[in-house]
């Protein structure tokens, strides 16, 4: 399988970029005098937010190239992206409560439209499997996943995008503010901090489409050993018992 062979020279770059993320943004960008360590959560927090939109786009897609082509594989792909999207989410939403907390004296805040509108979205996507797995026959549960993930997956990004653009945000926003963009060492970090969570992500990616589809291969031969009717493996990557 193709995603099987990317898998080491993917782990050994993703490394390299991880590694050089840390080394710059602890050791080598200066703490801010204002700012303090929390500080360091600029280099983190933002890039599993930005991981976790592009995932969700990337499950949509895929979701509907299956809605397209009738493809079970592209049912595993988006399945797999959603998955590492609400992963990513969840450690979005958790760097940003303690990011919360020793800024705001809060974990939460209501009043924050960007923070309850990524609230809102993780909910949403926690509604995925439930909903995928409610539904037993395998070709009309791809088919509602698949509907499901391209509706989330513009939903998203876009909800996201016009409350950040057109609302008072109690967020910093460096990128956006001319004259508080993040300077020199600070900037790489915060570059590197997208690189390599966004190829950890990929690598990740391509980890749990090659185990689920081993583990449908496997249960293929163990059917056709014990004599069963042999199903198609592709046949195979839409139902649920395999996912």
């Amino acid at each position: 399988m193709p995603y099987a062979r990317r898998l080491l020279p993917l782990t050994i770059a993703t490394a390299v970029i991880v590694a050089a993320w840390v080394i710059v943004s602890v050791a080598v960008v200066p703490t801010d005098a204002t700012e303090g360590v929390r500080q360091k959560l600029t280099y983190l927090h933002p890039a599993f937010a930005i991981i976790t939109l592009i995932a969700f786009v990337v499950g949509a897609f895929f979701a509907w190239q299956h809605l397209k082509h009738d493809r079970p594989l592209d049912d595993l792909r988006s399945y797999v992206a959603i998955h590492m999207g609400q992963v990513f989410c969840l450690a979005a939403l958790l760097t940003g409560a303690i990011w919360g907390r020793t800024a705001w004296g809060v974990w939460w805040d209501w009043g924050e439209p960007v923070l309850v509108t990524f609230g809102i979205i993780y909910l949403l996507y926690a509604t995925y499997q439930p909903m995928r797995f409610a539904i037993e026959d395998p070709e009309r549960q791809a088919r509602t996943a698949s509907v499901f993930a391209v509706s989330a997956g513009i939903f998203a990004p876009v909800c996201f995008g016009v409350v950040r653009m057109t609302t008072n945000l109690l967020h910093p926003q460096p990128l956006d503010d001319p004259g508080s963009n993040l300077p020199g060492t600070a900037g790489l970090a915060f570059l590197l901090s997208v690189l390599a969570l966004g190829a950890l992500c990929v690598t990740l990616w391509h980890l749990e489409v090659v185990h689920k589809s081993t583990r449908i291969r496997v249960r293929q031969l163990q059917r056709q050993v014990e004599g069963e009717d042999a199903v198609p493996v592709v046949a195979r990557a839409s139902s649920p018992v395999t996912l």
